[in-house]
């Protein structure tokens, strides 16, 4: 049943991170990622510093305590000297900004009369230099997301983050080529009442951008972050939610874990739990001395520690569900995993389970002083561990009586969230000082205010009644990032239909052939439509033509040239099949048209690039009847 989120007192804002297809931020190396073995690694540890105020930021404290170190994976050809950090930031990319000054006026933003790139502290190792690089460009505005119109507070554009790979025991590993794609950063005011807008929010943000042309597609290109909460709860933020069919979902689960939150908050009010408990773990080694628990007997041999702590007033709480298959447990166990790298504590609401016995849980009660509206928790790891775990997951606990902590989560696959971080504040940012301040001349503003791109409404309108695409093309072009090039080119007189096609499907089937269609930029599509339009080639062979041509590295024009020399007429073509069907005369005979496959590949191999199959397939069942 769905919430009355006007009666929780629900407050939602979005926001959406959008990978730009240009270059990089701050430096001219490609924006492409590998998957091939890297050149070099190279490794680092990462620490804090105060503020200009001498202020320590929380999440980037927190991030330094976990003691990790980072090794970073690069390639000679397409990771530079910006991305180690071991020479200061070239200027601003002009495409990636232009991109995101068209978003500003989509949106009717604010322009900022001077944009200073900053600085802002990160820790977990996802940038060589421990900070992120981030410029205000745009404030203010809305967008209409068919429900209501959405207050937008600011687009930002900002660096990507390296690209993490492996997560090991102390250290986490980072591939280099994401770090520096640009990112465009919307970010709208709480404005979001239900959770469905929370979907059409994020569906709309995401077309605007997309209308551009100048964003990358695929898993991993677009993010979107919820802050979400409730009266009587706190803001939590949601980081990294990739599944755009279930935002709303994580919008639900998340009202429905603070809810839960404040009734823990109401039912520890109500037993007269005392707030303000001891810290006072007692170490209970000796008690699980001859524990059958796996996990218990495998880190005693390990010489590790087993702590327990008491949480009065709360038993049958930590098994408290806060969203589906989590629990109030799970939230004390993200602290211990998150803070400490151990893989997370055993509660008394879970017990005897795991090997542990009811006589084990009895002894601990015993052996920390629990009466029966008591629960308990424990750990176990390498006794500094332990103990740094135990006191996060006590800590958690207390939290309870204030309710819902402020802090900043991860969404995990489904609709549920788990703790990331403290909350960032003000004291991680401080001015970027190699990176001069912009401004953009108000004639070059509204020069792009009157070449935004169109609607979505107008581009098919446009796509079909004026260039004569059928729906389902003109469907798949309305986002495209060939639509802008497209409608130049259809208002330049090129076949629109055959421009589309070879852009939508074309392009698509040679790169699943394996064919490099990166190389097809809108110089090399010029000279394919050229000498399509000019009727050297012909739609039959054009995407042969086209494979050539791009396997070749050849101008299109320049090996038109040399096509129409090696051209084949159809009489040609249909003397040969006839010898071919002569040599395999018993072949013929005996399969008949089944025949087709053998002769075809012969057919191939000597009229490839010249002749497309499908005119070679027809003519040969043509003959063989």
């Amino acid at each position: 049943m769905e919430a009355d989120y006007k009666a929780v007192g629900l407050k939602c804002g979005l926001e959406v991170h959008q990978q730009l297809d240009t270059g990089k931020l701050f430096t001219r190396t490609p924006s492409i990622l590998r998957e091939d073995a890297p050149h070099y690694t190279l490794k680092r540890r990462l620490r804090p510093v105060a503020s200009e105020m001498g202020e320590q930021d929380k999440a980037a404290l927190e991030a330094f305590q976990k003691g990790l170190y980072y090794i970073y994976e690069g390639y000679n050809d397409t990771i530079g000297l910006v991305e180690l950090d071991e020479e200061p930031p070239q200027p601003v990319d002009n495409e990636a900004l232009e991109t995101t000054l068209e978003v500003a006026l989509l949106s009717d933003s604010r322009i900022i009369d001077e944009m200073c790139v900053m600085r802002k502290m990160v820790i977990d190792g996802s940038n060589t230099s421990g900070f992120q690089r981030t410029m205000l460009v745009a404030s203010g505005g809305s967008i209409d997301i068919g429900s209501k119109r959405l207050g937008v507070q600011t687009i930002v554009l900002e660096e990507d983050a390296a690209r993490p790979v492996e997560k090991g025991d102390g250290f986490v590993r980072y591939r280099l080529d994401r770090l520096g794609i640009p990112l465009i950063e919307l970010a709208t005011e709480p404005g979001i009442e239900t959770a469905q807008q929370a979907k059409e929010a994020a569906r709309a943000i995401g077309n605007l951008m997309r209308r551009t042309g100048k964003v990358k597609r695929g898993l991993g290109t677009i993010r979107q972050d919820l802050n979400v909460s409730i009266a009587g709860g706190a803001r939590v933020e949601i980081k990294g939610v990739q599944e755009l069919d279930i935002i709303d979902e994580y919008v639900r689960r998340e009202v429905q874990r603070q809810q839960g939150l404040l009734a823990i908050k109401a039912e520890l009010l109500r037993r007269n739990a005392p707030a303000g408990q001891q810290f006072k773990p007692k170490d209970l080694s000796a008690t699980f001395e001859k524990s059958e628990s796996k996990i218990i007997r495998g880190s005693l041999s390990r010489g590790d520690k087993i702590l327990g702590q008491k949480l009065e007033g709360f038993a049958k709480l930590p098994g408290f569900e806060l969203q589906p298959n989590r629990r109030l447990g799970t939230e004390l166990a993200d602290q211990v995993k998150t803070k400490t790298g151990l893989r997370g504590l055993f509660h008394s609401d879970e017990l005897p389970n795991y090997g542990i016995t009811e006589q084990e849980v009895e002894a601990v009660k015993a052996e920390l002083g629990c009466l029966a509206q008591d629960a308990f928790i424990i750990v176990a790891g390498p006794v500094e561990k332990a103990q740094r775990a135990i006191k996060a997951a006590f800590e958690r606990a207390q939290y309870c009586f204030a309710g819902v902590p402020e802090e900043t989560r991860g969404a995990i696959e489904g609709g549920n969230n788990e703790y990331l971080r403290p909350l960032p504040g003000a004291a991680r940012m401080y001015p970027e000082t190699d990176v001069r301040p912009i401004e953009v001349e108000k004639k070059t503003i509204e020069k792009m205010r009157k070449e935004l791109p169109l609607t979505v409404e107008q581009r098919l309108e446009l796509y079909i009644k004026k260039y004569g695409l059928s729906e389902k093309l003109a469907d798949e072009m309305k986002l495209s990032n060939y639509a802008r090039f497209f409608e130049k080119m259809a208002h330049e007189g090129a076949d629109a239909r055959m421009l589309a096609v070879l852009l939508l499907e074309g392009l698509t089937e040679l790169k699943r052939e394996g064919v490099k269609v990166e190389d097809a930029d809108e110089d090399f599509v010029r000279g394919i439509v050229d000498v399509y339009m000019k009727g050297i080639i012909n739609k039959d062979i054009l995407l042969e033509f086209v494979k050539e041509c791009l396997a070749s590295g050849e101008n299109p024009n320049e090996a038109a040239i040399k096509f129409k020399k090696d051209a084949v007429s159809h009489k040609e073509i249909e003397s040969r099949i006839d010898e071919l069907i002569g040599k395999n005369k018993e072949l013929v005979q005996a399969k008949g048209s089944m025949a087709l496959g053998a002769l075809m590949g012969d057919l191939m191999k000597e009229y490839k690039g010249k002749v497309s199959g499908k005119v070679l397939g027809d003519l040969l069942r043509k003959k063989l009847g």
